[in-house]
């Protein structure tokens, strides 16, 4: 026969929680500090998704979905119209400007200032061009041109367009904040001025000019950027869009004329395309975050309640006896955890975002997004995120306990004495009870609850631990070493900072050498060079064999790039490669993996110093060994380059024939710090060293670096004299310093010393209030007991210290398993680093322990203490009366 008893259990679970306002207060603390860490995780993992999305966004150059290129106005119009497009911008590309050389300055017509906005383009004053003479242009063409900041500054531009040299002066009618991400400047210029520099000619005259002039492809045409619902699958999306307005996109078919073709790009920046792009390490290191603090949640969560319940052990026994089943018990805990969970979520969430703002900052410092200027935004994804998986640790903390207070029998509860189910007889002791055995022995009576307090304590300790020797681990030594060379290294800023990417831009300033050469102090100089054009080595049949197995091994890169170089290697036996030269005091930089460096028979000629393959997993991948010959080819002036075209006669690119052939011996297998290259690398191909007379005689090749050591004294000068001439005379040069770097560096460390420390004091702190709970209830629970032991005799100052003994305990193996832990944990884990980040090398770090366990000492004695005093407020008669009642 069924009861309709749920206003009674409803009742029953309310009184049972206002009667257990210690353990409410400790259960709302654990739950908004679970709660808050799931929404700080979910806040940071979004906010510096943001912080990736934007940057590339502003890289690639605007917020599209997916763009067409080069598209005449009819086919943009049949493009849009689609359904799928939402939206869609565009803008004109009219050339790039010749006289001005520190950056690249494209000019375009845009569509209005939509296209400006989606552009990530704001003006700081002005408005959009009007007039023929109009144009919106950046800082970085002011600075060039040392104009100030505001409106009416004249701009001469002088540009190629349909062949013809153009020189126009333009009038400032807006500006905006230069973008340092992007690779070029956009000056936005009127419609006016377009249609007069356009006159007659139409869209079939662009794309017949760029037809026969490659270099053209794209000028006076659309490029057009598309808006769907989602950027979801947007490559899929767009070609079909291109296919159902009667065009082929390109790549699904070469016999097609430019008419029916109709090129585009995909914007790689949102995250949905670049899913299976994802590091694995950071997902590693996000699932172990997100482990960690399920763990430490669910270990508090489960012994506030696990107590709780053995402290109520005769209540839910007395239910038991009056008819109430094991589902209504369970039921009333979840009820009383749901009540409790709906204080403390929200100040689990208010907190999160709080913590989030407050870190991000330091998050951003850790990266390249530093000028982004984000904040975190409230998103109900990971308001939601929080409050589902705080509820998840939750139910989950809290089943065991309730499963525990329904099963228990009426006689058991009645009955019950911590420890009593567990333990053994135990023997007689022939020297009497002593305090320290007793304190000991009372760990055991309840090992599940002991075990999960140790564990709490312990997690902090363990992972502070790991925090502070992985930091403490990083060498800034081996992090200068891979970025600089002497104390100032002097180069192009597409090698040593961001800039526009062309060819010219690698060299450097002859006056800008001679500059740095003529200060005082200067102890040494010296250059690092670089052939840049056409440079492959010829493999022959063993090494070309080697090449296979590798590949087949699955070594080598597999993407589109990869597979190309290893095509041509394949089918010519050519390998791409970079080649670099250095002066003599520079090559014992070099790490030498297989054979020997002798400097003195390198310099003599005749000899190469090559890498590995390079790629992701080709650590000891030698196409050639020490004592095998090889042909280096290069470009000379007798070879020759063929064309290749298309059966329409469209350029497809060419290849070089009678390229000069020169042998070497391969004196040793090297690896090339980063600080010694361009910061280029071929995928699949390899690196050399040649000895620098060869290199200067090539007929490409440069010195792209100089390195200066620089007296002490002089340092701070002579640093000044290349940071003025770098953003005064030629912004094209750069310069990085030893004091840059480390600095740096070590923002870079404390960001990640804050943040590890921030969340080992918040799980420390759910294992202090584990700690606190597990004392302060088991000394309440235990009323009785300690009355009885004190009726047959013991002083209060032996139960005092008993208690306090007690506790002691708990700091003393929880500090040894900490050590025991943590040092092994580290060792283990920080080892693996060794070989993934080159400026990392494991030393131990045992400050986690100095800190932590004196803090956990102190509250061993004073929590006892506490929970002593306000115990013995009711008299040995009255605790004994009470429990018995």
């Amino acid at each position: 026969m069924k009861n309709n008893n749920q206003e009674v259990m409803r009742r029953l679970s309310m009184r049972s929680l206002k009667n257990n306002r210690m353990r409410n207060t400790f259960a709302i603390a654990a739950i908004a500090l679970t709660c808050m860490l799931f929404t700080t995780l979910a806040a940071m993992g979004t906010g510096i998704s943001d912080a990736m999305q934007e940057s590339t966004m502003r890289e690639v150059g605007g917020r599209f979905h997916a763009g067409l290129k080069a598209a005449t106005a009819e086919q943009m119009e049949k493009t849009v119209s689609d359904s799928r497009v939402k939206d869609y911008t565009w803008n004109i590309f009219i050339s790039v400007a010749e006289n001005l050389n520190k950056r690249q300055y494209e000019i375009r017509m845009p569509q209005g200032e939509e296209e400006l906005e989606n552009s990530f383009i704001k003006l700081e004053q002005g408005t959009m061009p009007q007039k023929e003479e109009d144009i919106i242009v950046d800082t970085y063409v002011l600075d060039e041109l040392r104009l100030p900041h505001k409106l009416g500054g004249e701009i001469p531009l002088e540009f190629t367009f349909h062949g013809k040299k153009i020189t126009r002066t333009f009038r400032v009618c807006g500006w905006y904040e230069g973008n340092r991400l992007g690779h070029a400047s956009e000056l936005y210029v009127s419609e006016a001025f377009w249609n007069q520099l356009k006159g007659n000619l139409t869209d079939r005259d662009f794309k017949k000019w760029a037809k026969e002039n490659p270099q053209d492809t794209g000028v006076g045409l659309y490029s057009v950027g598309l808006y769907f619902e989602s950027p979801k699958n947007s490559e899929e999306t767009v070609r079909s869009v291109i296919r159902e307005a009667g065009y082929y996109p390109n790549g699904e078919d070469e016999g097609y004329s430019w008419e029916e073709s109709l090129d585009y790009g995909v914007n790689w920046a949102y995250m949905q395309n670049r899913a299976e792009n994802s590091d694995p390490l950071t997902i590693v290191v996000l699932c172990s975050v997100f482990v960690i603090i399920l763990l430490a949640g669910y270990l508090i969560i489960y012994n506030i309640f696990y107590i709780s319940v053995f402290q109520d052990i005769r209540f839910y026994g007395l239910l038991k006896i009056v008819g109430t089943t094991k589902k209504q018990i369970r039921s009333m805990i979840r009820r009383q955890a749901l009540i409790l969970s709906a204080v403390g979520i929200p100040i689990g969430l208010a907190s999160g975002y709080a913590v989030s703002n407050l870190i991000f900052p330091f998050v951003m410092e850790m990266t390249a997004y530093t000028d982004l200027d984000l904040k975190i935004k409230f998103r109900l994804s990971v308001a939601v995120f929080g409050i589902l998986f705080a509820l998840i640790t939750v139910f989950i903390s809290c089943r065991k306990p309730g499963k525990i207070a329904g099963s228990v029998s009426p006689i058991e509860a009645i009955r019950y004495t911590e420890g009593n189910r567990s333990r053994k007889k135990n023997k007689k002791s022939e020297t009497g009870a002593q305090i320290h055995r007793m304190a000991l022995s009372n760990l055991g009576r309840s090992r599940k609850k002991t075990a999960l307090v140790l564990v709490s304590l312990s997690m902090s300790t363990i992972l502070l631990c790991m925090v502070l020797t992985g930091v403490g681990s990083f060498r800034v030594d081996a992090y200068l070493e891979q970025r600089l060379l002497g104390d100032v290294l002097l180069a192009s800023t597409n090698i040593v900072g961001n800039g526009a990417v062309r060819v010219g831009d690698y060299e450097l300033d002859k006056d800008y050498v001679k500059l740095a050469d003529s200060q005082p102090g200067v102890i040494s100089k010296n250059e690092l060079w670089q052939v840049y054009g056409i440079a492959d080595i010829f493999m022959d049949e063993k090494a070309l064999n080697r090449y296979r197995k590798y590949q087949e091994e699955g070594k080598l890169r597999q993407d589109e790039w990869g597979m190309e170089v290893i095509h041509n290697a394949k089918e010519k036996q050519q390998l791409d490669t970079r080649i670099y030269a250095y002066d003599e005091a520079v090559l014992p930089k070099l790490k030498v993996l297989k054979g020997e460096l002798d400097l003195q028979k390198f310099a003599q000629g005749g000899y190469v110093l090559l890498t590995d393959i390079i790629g992701d997993y080709t650590a000891g991948a030698s196409v050639y060994e020490p004592g095998e010959k090889l042909k280096v080819l290069e470009a000379s002036e007798d070879s020759d380059f063929i064309e290749t075209k298309d059966e329409n006669g469209n350029s497809t690119g060419g290849y070089w024939e009678n390229l000069k052939e020169t042998e070497y011996e391969v004196m040793a297998i090297v690896e090339i710090p980063a600080s010694m290259t361009d910061q280029s690398y071929p995928v699949n191909g390899v690196q050399m060293v040649l000895p620098k007379q060869d290199v200067q005689n090539s007929l490409d090749s440069w010195c792209f670096g100089i390195s200066y050591e620089v007296e002490k004294e002089y340092l701070e000068q002579f640093t000044q004299a290349v940071k003025d001439y770098s953003e005064n005379v030629n912004k094209n040069m750069g310069y990085l310093t030893k004091s840059s770097l480390e600095e740096g560096f070590q923002t870079m460390i404390g960001s990640i010393r804050m943040i590890g420390i921030a969340l080992s004091a918040v799980i420390a702190f759910i294992g202090i209030l584990n700690f606190i709970n597990s004392i302060i209830t088991g000394i309440l629970a235990r009323k009785h007991e300690f009355a009885v032991l004190c009726s047959i005799g013991m002083t209060e100052q032996q139960l005092k210290r008993m208690i306090l003994e007690e506790s002691l305990y708990y700091v003393l193996i929880s500090g040894i398993i900490s050590v025991a832990l943590g040092t092994a944990l580290s060792r283990i884990i920080l080892l693996a680093l060794n070989n993934v980040i080159m400026f990392f090398a494991y030393r131990p770090n045992f400050l986690a322990f100095v800190i932590m366990l004196p803090l956990f000492l102190v509250l061993a004695a004073l929590v006892p203490y506490l929970a002593y005093n306000r115990m013995k407020k009711e008299s040995i008669v009255e605790r004994l009366r009470n429990t018995e009642e």
